[in-house]
């Protein structure tokens, strides 16, 4: 079994993604210990009805409570959908966070909310988690420091283009060799991918005086050199290589493409990846609601205690941050058409691995899972300051946009420290 990754000190480009891929230069500036060495968000896109999943109300009148039934789990006092059982089972595993609330009841607004812990601003787009954690500890020059499976609107925000993620733009299929577009050779020789690449540094330091470079420019410059170096690394492309993964691993996660994704995320992390977001669609139930979710929540209960699991096997849990969360939760009423619509006042979200203290459940809701119940307010500022804090990043810490503002990174979020072994 490999060893954890342990991170050079190179100061060398690193590579990310422009709509698949940018790059992005070490960036260290305030170093904090760390509890967690890399970060995989699983976002439940469109977002998960709470009063379905992890947040049931069974005394709720009958036009809220739903069709679902309670399961026991091995948190104490804690129960959960019977659609979760391996979940259930491992759930002293993981921090439960109840009552999460907000006002943006959109998707793209609630998006960036959750990606970024910032409320949506027209006067600046701020960078998400993930572009902050490339900027700031970046990991390997050969390897891409952020990336996104198979997509994702997380973006960077001011700081730029190369600060973006690597998309993978698929998943996985078990059984199949998985090549990444943008890692692959292309038919091309190493030397020739070498000659090109020399050949764009000297037009580069040629050009560099004749006009000023924009930022734009600078950023795909970064990305063109930084995406030679990684698919000239045998590296990078066996770390998305989910065929050589020991099989032992392999048989914990399901077939479906939540499974290989999380499979393929496991493996990134082992391979020096600090932030991986994965992916889970379909959760936009205003249609058929607990038809949607039983099929969404099978695929979770399947790939998501993999995970922990694995993560478990190969020694990294203790240094991974796992967080499992969507945009919103959904409305207590049933629409006429057995779907449920945003409902941004109240969602949860699940933690484990890096600095998190398991096995306990943090907020609640209400009796109808209207609204938070507790004197714990939470928000998408302090999940996104409590991610940063355990990378070792300062949420409180200072960038300047491109004009010279000075913006905070997250301004209104406090870091949940009974969350953390560390409060």
């Amino acid at each position: 079994m490999k060893a954890p990754f342990s991170p050079t000190r190179r100061d060398l480009l690193r590579f990310g993604s422009l709509a698949m891929f940018g790059a992005a230069v070490r960036g260290a500036t305030f170093p904090l210990s760390s509890m967690a060495d890399a970060v995989i968000l699983i976002h439940l896109k469109g977002g998960p009805s709470h009063l379905d999943t992890l947040d049931m109300k069974p005394n709720a009148p009958v036009e809220e409570r739903g069709e679902f039934k309670p399961i026991a789990t091995k948190l104490s006092g804690v129960t959960v959908c019977e659609h979760l059982p391996k979940l259930a089972a491992c759930l002293d595993r993981f921090a439960l966070l109840r009552g999460i609330s907000h006002s943006a009841g959109a998707h793209p607004q609630a998006d960036e909310y959750l990606f970024t812990g910032n409320r949506p601003s027209a006067a600046v787009v701020y960078p998400s988690i993930g572009s902050i954690s490339l900027k700031e500890r970046p990991g390997r020059a050969d390897m891409p420091g952020f990336v996104a499976v198979p997509n994702s609107d997380m973006g960077p925000g001011f700081l730029g283009v190369a600060f973006s993620a690597f998309k993978t733009t698929a998943v996985p299929k078990p059984g199949k060799p998985f090549e990444v577009r943008g890692l692959s050779l292309g038919g091309l020789t190493l030397e020739q991918i070498r000659n090109r690449d020399r050949l764009l540094v000297d037009l580069d330091t040629a050009l560099r005086g004749a006009e000023k470079v924009s930022p734009v420019v600078e950023g795909m410059n970064r990305f063109s050199h930084a995406a030679a170096e990684m698919i000239l690394s045998s590296k990078a492309r066996e770390a998305f290589d989910t065929g050589k993964e020991f099989a032992s691993i392999t048989k914990l996660f399901p077939m479906h493409d939540l499974g290989q994704s999380l499979l393929l995320a496991a493996r990134l992390v082992e391979h020096g990846v600090r932030f991986v977001i994965v992916t889970h669609d379909g959760w936009d139930t205003h249609l058929n609601n607990f038809t949607g979710h039983k099929k969404l929540l099978g695929e979770l209960d399947g790939a998501l205690p993999a995970l922990i699991e694995s993560l478990t096997q190969k020694g990294l849990l203790k240094r991974t941050l796992v967080l499992a969360a969507g945009e919103f939760g959904r409305t207590p009423t049933i629409n006429k058409n057995a779907g449920r619509d945003h409902w941004p006042r109240a969602s949860w979200a699940l933690f484990a691995g890096g600095g998190v203290k398991p096995g306990q459940t943090i907020g609640g809701t209400d009796d109808k899972g209207h609204s938070p119940d507790s004197d714990t307010k939470l928000a998408p500022d302090d999940l996104a300051a409590t991610t940063l804090h355990a990378m070792g990043v300062n949420p409180k810490h200072e960038y300047l946009t491109p004009s010279g503002r000075p913006v905070t990174l997250v301004a209104h979020g406090r870091v949940i420290k009974e969350l953390m072994v560390d409060g």
